[in-house]
């Protein structure tokens, strides 16, 4: 009996560790993309982000379809104010963070180099996203891993054109989910300016390895 309550013991030990390590698979495996809106002045807005998951840990997440650019974004209605125009067409962003996109097997690197905004006033989802270009072309399989910049662009779109407030929507076409989050506030709480300033003492650490991106 006694090296019955031993066994019973072990097996409940096991079982303990497989369900705690399923729950970390779990809780790795899903991505977060999270976009901060502030206004800049002058008719500009800043651009902040964070990336947490599997997109930003190596090896990063698989692309289940092929695709000539990749645009993270966020679709949800009222994110503009109605009077403001914007088609969606890509935009070049003035001047690039240093985020890239790393994939295999073709070993290229990417960086995120457009935005693009969409207003649907009154009958839709409006649409915010940052777009990387990837060549040569990807195809399903593709593993993409994401790589910080210092995070923080400036973009000429007048922070009057966003409404404030919270969004968020799920980007498909990757293995694992991919939650993007939205907040346009006019002036960036404490723990989002403690999310850039962590974002940009990454970014010198990570440049430090001296890794070339192709543009």
């Amino acid at each position: 009996m006694h090296t019955m309550k031993i066994m019973k013991t072990s097996l409940n030990k096991y079982a303990c560790g497989f369900f705690l390590l399923g729950a970390m698979t779990t809780a790795t495996a899903q991505s977060t993309w999270n976009y901060f809106i502030s206004d800049a002045g002058g008719g500009n807005s800043l651009v902040t982000w964070s990336v947490t998951g599997s997109l930003a840990t190596s090896p990063g997440a698989v692309l289940l379809i092929s695709e000539s650019s990749l645009a993270v974004s966020i679709d949800a209605p009222g994110i503009y104010v109605d009077s403001y125009a914007a088609s969606g067409t890509p935009q070049s962003i003035p001047t690039l963070d240093g985020s890239y996109f790393q994939y295999e097997p073709a070993s290229a690197y990417v960086p995120i180099a457009l935005y693009y905004t969409d207003n649907a006033p009154g009958n839709g989802n409006d649409g915010f996203g940052l777009i990387a270009p990837l060549v040569p072309h990807t195809g399903p399989g593709t593993q993409l891993l994401y790589n910080p910049g210092t995070q923080s662009v400036l973009i000429p779109v007048d922070f009057s054109d966003f409404n404030p407030g919270t969004y968020q929507s799920e980007e498909s076409g990757f293995n694992t989910a991919l939650t993007v989050n939205l907040t346009v506030e006019p002036v960036p709480e404490p723990s989002t300016l403690a999310l850039a300033v962590s974002a940009v003492i990454g970014a010198a650490l990570i440049s430090k390895k001296g890794k070339t991106i192709e543009k």
